[in-house]
């Protein structure tokens, strides 16, 4: 089974998996994108760079931002368990900033949590997979 990274930020998630295919050295993979649903909020949703052009003074709403991710991340978190129950992977490396990251170990279900291997409080949801390699191997060497 495989080792995977997820890493998330607040407007997705990008799945990656750590391990060896038929006797190849062990890399990392990107497995499959996770993108945010749209979540309705009392402004709808975030605004975006246009909308903030328009106003005098930009403001900011932590509370929305909070919400919207303590809604996204629970919604993953449900999708990590399920996967998890089944048994389709072995272990769990989470990458997000430390705010969300706090927010996803609130979420996460025992199987998952179970398998949480490390964390990397950075937001890594752009990296590539050669990015991601000397933090996944740091952790999984760790955890040996």
């Amino acid at each position: 089974m495989a080792t995977w990274i997820l890493c998330a930020n607040l407007w997705g998630a990008r799945l990656f998996w750590y391990g060896s295919v038929q006797g190849e050295p062990e890399r990392v993979r990107f497995a499959r994108e996770l993108p945010r649903p749209t979540t309705r909020t009392e402004f709808e949703d975030f605004r975006d760079d246009d909308d903030l052009a328009d106003l005098a003074s930009p403001r900011e709403w932590p509370e929305v931002e909070i919400k919207a991710a303590s809604e996204y991340v629970s919604r993953l978190a449900v999708q990590l368990e399920t996967e998890c129950e089944s048994g389709t992977f072995s272990s769990l490396i989470i990458c997000a900033e430390q705010h969300l990251l706090t927010i996803f170990l609130n979420h996460l279900g025992e199987c998952t949590r179970k398998r949480l291997t490390g964390t990397v409080p950075l937001d890594l949801y752009e990296a590539n997979e050669s990015d991601l390699l000397p933090y996944v191997r740091e952790i999984v060497g760790q955890a040996a």
